[in-house]
């Protein structure tokens, strides 16, 4: 960004560019569950908050991180609050790209950075719209899922959610790592995947063909189930996910087809949420749009958001 201008006070550090006031806020919390990860040995959380200037905030974007990326990234990453803040929209990033099985610490934290921009910036409760890219568009998916199921269990109930190539259904996922295993090409996918099996098997029991009902209530999304087994508290809820198709990089990258693709679960996911009468979900795919922050080509990147489309749907959804 162009012109900022730093200035270090306490806990919070402040910097204006294009208009906005971005503000980073370091919380008196303690990271017990490794919520941020890829930060050495701190144990602080914090959230970055874009406002505009002038004017309460008609609403707030809530932008996760994906697994590792740091906020600072993130933030280099979009230009989503450059355009929210010419549209009085406040937009924050939390210091989560990791996380719990449970994700209650998640929403725990989440809960309490909602609570303090309320408070703060006098949001209205019903003006929060999560989002994010792979990870965290499984905890902003997850969070509204449980705000649908358990009302009790969260402070809000999201406006609308986007995600960025997230995975849904962990028993696909499972199948995936173990082919993936099987190919033996990717080191950075075998790492993966040997993590992931590992945790699946601990967490679960064992595999989805041993425990079927634990991976469904797992999951985010379950084709195997009639109505999509989680997905189905989805069905009155503003969705809008992205997926970029690049079959280039993944049969030449990683020796990858289409039953390996996070957008095959997410075409199933959003067709079925049609089905049950869900009139604002969509998916939006790219064709070899994903690029990351160095420069190398990868589908799984933040650049498959449609900015312009996505802030479209969001005003709409903050003006009704």
């Amino acid at each position: 960004m162009k012109d900022i201008l730093v200035l270090l006070m306490a806990c919070c550090q402040f910097f204006v560019a294009h208009a906005q006031l971005i503000t980073k806020e370091t919380l008196d919390i303690i990271d017990e569950h490794n919520l941020y990860i890829n930060d050495s040995t701190s144990t602080d959380l914090h959230y970055y908050q874009i406002l505009p200037e002038e004017g309460k905030p008609k609403g707030v974007i809530v932008v996760l991180p994906s697994g590792a990326e740091r906020t600072e990234d993130t933030l280099k990453s979009i230009t989503l609050h450059e355009l929210a803040v010419d549209n009085s929209i406040m937009t924050i990033i939390p210091s989560i790209n990791w996380g719990t099985d449970t994700m209650e610490a998640e929403i725990e934290f989440l809960d309490f950075i909602f609570k303090e921009v309320i408070k703060n910036h006098g949001v209205s409760k019903d003006k929060f719209i999560l989002g994010g890219l792979s990870n965290g568009g499984m905890i902003s998916l997850t969070y509204a899922e449980i705000a649908v199921k358990n009302p009790e269990s969260t402070f809000l109930l999201p406006k609308g959610v986007f995600a960025l190539d997230t995975p849904l259904d962990e028993t696909h996922l499972y199948e995936y790592y173990e082919r993936e295993i099987k190919r033996n090409f990717s080191e950075a996918g075998m790492l993966e995947a040997k993590y992931f099996l590992e945790e699946y098997n601990e967490n679960y029991g064992g595999s989805p063909q041993d425990f079927p009902e634990r991976y469904i209530e797992g999951s985010i999304y379950s084709h195997s189930e009639e109505n999509g087994g989680n997905a189905e508290y989805l069905k009155d809820m503003p969705i809008r996910m992205y997926t970029d198709l690049d079959v280039e990089w993944l049969m030449n990258e990683r020796h990858r087809d289409l039953y390996d693709w996070n957008g095959t679960d997410i075409v199933a996911m959003i067709n079925q949420l049609k089905i049950l009468g869900n009139t604002d979900a969509n998916v939006k795919i790219s064709q070899g749009k994903g690029v990351r922050l160095d420069g190398t080509r990868h589908p799984h990147s933040w650049s498959i958001l449609d900015t312009e489309d996505c802030l479209k749907w969001i005003i709409d959804l903050f003006n009704n």
